[in-house]
């Protein structure tokens, strides 16, 4: 049976309301005469054992009015001479137990309990143990206290079982006053001979505590209840399976053992799928223990869970970040940034076989360099190569183009390959461009050192390739292969013959809408292959520069 759990007998409150406080003319500090006159009829009601959550005289007032502590002493006496009465304290000053007037005490045999509640870390009220939150512990908690005057044992540490029971309602004080002035007590006995009574206060100014559930039967979905409502709950608690104890500490430790093997094991898919079930089997642990009078610190637990696989994840991304860092480290200027980008993403793995996509390609080369190499000693044109390379692969990779490789003093490019554009044509144009401009700047560096100018061509084409890796297992490289490629190279090698630092193919000038100023030079001869429509650009940027620091290009 998992529903709320039922008592044969549920605890009978009798309740101090707003309604008593309106209607009574006396301040409630002087309400001696009317709860005496309660007393005295629960006296003769003979219920089992009566509790009272409420506060009660520090000290008599016969000093104020004559005669004013005579009916409540007289009632406690009565009482506690027909059953037990168990008296509770409040919490005082300097966190002691409130005190009471003497003569109560002495009249009620000095079973006295505490009132007091301690909140858990979260603000609500779970458990009625007060010793975690004043100095002295002499009296246990009103509940426990009325439990053992009917011999069930209580626990030190147990948690109240919130399912036991309905919504709390009481017997309003003025209806009971009522029944006992009109001469109907019979009323009275009937609701509580035999039973469990609790006198509470639910007082305006009573203290509210944030329950689990909302208790309170007359303020539905309220979760914030007077104080006395916690010991009626605990006190069901008690009459009913127990309080709630924590499960044995070597088990929970074993339990929290076992969440810890989460961190082994590498993340993926099916260790999360262990991890959600592992919660949901630590939820169905925890909800049988509870109905079984255990309480199993499931946030304890899933807390420990969460963080073992979270620490697995974090360590294995700081272990992966580290590894692509020592990657990019070891190939860096091996590979171009866009694919090395994709390599770590996973995007270029090593197996990949070959794949026909579209891919423009550039071509460039030095005009000339086999005279000046002849000229020059071989660590100069090295030192000369690498710093016309930086600039040209700074120019192709700013436009999101990937130096494929270098080809003595020329160089190869591809635009869309491995790193998608939305238009690898207007990429391609204005990666040359900016090539024309950096070389303007780098001869006039060189132009400065005694060095003469850098002259270079471009050829673009467009059109499918196929991409993939070539090679061995021990040395592969990532290219592209293919007809557009030769055509990219035959292009490039037109732009010597017409006289234009840069020319590219019509797939590649309609792909920009002949803008910019293309210049159409028809359709020209190719080595070894039908006749190319090429179009031819000087740049008006790189002009300007070139002009700007007078040095040719």
């Amino acid at each position: 049976d998992l529903g709320p759990g039922r008592l044969p007998q549920d605890v009978v409150v009798i309740g101090l309301d707003e309604a008593a406080f309106e209607s009574l003319p006396e301040p409630y500090a002087l309400w001696h005469r009317y709860l005496g006159e309660l007393f005295s009829g629960l006296a003769e009601a003979r219920p089992a054992v009566v509790g009272v959550a409420a506060p009660l005289p520090v000290r008599s007032y016969g000093f104020l009015l004559p005669g004013i502590d005579t009916p409540l002493i007289e009632g406690v006496r009565r009482l506690s001479a027909r059953t037990t009465l168990v008296l509770g304290q409040p919490m005082g000053l300097e966190g002691r137990l409130r005190p009471m007037a003497p003569e109560l005490r002495e009249a009620a045999g000095g079973t006295l309990a505490s009132l007091v509640l301690c909140e858990d870390a979260d603000g609500v009220v779970r458990r009625v143990n007060q010793r975690r939150c004043i100095d002295e512990d002499r009296n246990p908690a009103l509940a426990d206290q009325m439990a053992r005057a009917l011999g069930r044992e209580t626990s030190a540490h147990g948690l109240i079982d919130y399912t036991v029971g309905p919504a709390v309602d009481y017997l309003p004080l003025q209806t009971v006053l009522g029944w006992l002035r009109q001469g109907q007590a019979a009323q009275l006995r009937d609701r509580v001979q035999g039973r469990v009574v609790m006198v509470a206060s639910l007082l305006p100014g009573e203290a509210r505590y944030r329950l689990p559930v909302a208790l309170a039967a007359w303020d539905p979905g309220d979760r914030y209840a007077p104080a006395a409502l916690a010991q009626v709950q605990a006190l069901r608690s008690l009459l009913g399976r127990g309080l709630v104890d924590p499960v044995a500490a070597p088990f929970s430790a074993l339990l929290v053992l076992t969440t810890v093997l989460l961190w082994f094991g590498r993340n993926g898919w099916g260790k999360t799928v262990m991890l959600l079930a592992s919660l949901l089997l630590l939820l169905a642990l925890s909800i049988l223990a509870l109905w079984r009078g255990w309480f199993l610190p499931l946030g304890t637990l899933w807390t420990t869970a969460l963080l073992a696989f979270a620490a697995r994840m974090a360590w294995e991304s700081a272990r992966h970040y580290r590894e692509k860092q020592m990657l990019r480290t070891a190939f860096a200027g091996h590979v171009s940034p866009q694919v090395m980008r994709t390599i770590l993403r996973g995007g270029l793995p090593p197996g990949t076989t070959g794949r026909r996509s579209p891919v423009t390609v550039l071509f460039a080369d030095i005009r000339g360099f086999t005279a000046r190499s002849e000229k020059n000693t071989p660590e100069a044109l090295i030192a000369l190569l690498n710093r016309y390379y930086a600039a040209m692969s700074a120019a192709i990779h700013g436009h999101g183009g990937a130096v494929d490789k270098f080809i003595g003093d020329g160089l190869m490019a591809t635009f869309g390959i491995p790193q998608p554009l939305e238009n690898p044509q207007r990429n391609a144009l204005e990666a040359a461009q900016d090539m024309l401009v950096r070389l303007a700047r780098l001869n006039a560096e060189l132009a400065a050192e005694g060095w003469e100018p850098l002259e270079i061509h471009i050829g673009i084409h467009a059109g499918e390739a196929v991409a993939g890796y070539v090679g061995t297992r021990q040395r592969r490289d990532f290219t592209v292969i293919g007809d557009a490629v030769t055509t990219a190279a035959r292009v490039q090698g037109l732009s010597k013959v017409l006289g234009y630092p840069i020319v590219c193919s019509e797939q590649v000038a309609s792909a920009v809408a002949y803008t910019g100023g293309l210049e159409d030079l028809g359709l020209q001869a190719v080595r070894g292959r039908a006749d190319v429509h090429v179009w031819g650009w000087r740049p008006p940027l790189a002009l300007r520069i070139a002009q700007d620091s007078g040095v040719r290009t």
